[in-house]
């Protein structure tokens, strides 16, 4: 009866150490996928930067962005993404870690304007 407790618990065991690793190989590719976004949105800076004489194409553009990311489709989607990620992190099947990630995420995205327009006012 002992040995196959033992057993039990040295699975339990290899199996938490196996999770434990796919989390830290989860972390490592959302941490390069991060850095590779802000390569990138680090190397078209300067392109709008240099084309302000052109304004007009490049605000038209930024202001589509905008709206494709404040849409309503696009709100929906994420109060179905927080439920969910609720649901899964009261069931255990998500980290806390990860949930508050995901919530901090949502806000950047639909607080990002008024973010920037508080920066800007408050600097000027």
């Amino acid at each position: 009866m002992t040995k196959k407790i033992s057993g039990l618990i040295g699975k339990g065991r290899t199996a938490l150490a196996a999770n434990k690793a796919a989390m830290r190989d989860a972390d490592r590719r959302a941490s390069r996928s991060m850095a590779v976004m802000a390569i990138c949105a680090a190397a078209v800076v300067p392109g709008i930067a240099l084309a302000a004489a052109a304004a007009t194409p490049w605000d038209t553009m930024g202001t589509q962005v905008l709206a494709i990311f404040q849409s309503g489709l696009t709100r929906t989607i994420a109060i179905i993404s927080v439920i969910a990620c609720g649901i899964a992190a009261l069931a255990g099947k998500l980290s806390w870690d990860w949930a508050i990630k995901i919530i901090v995420g949502i806000v950047l995205i639909f607080g990002g304007a008024a973010l920037v327009d508080f920066l800007i006012d408050a600097a000027s």
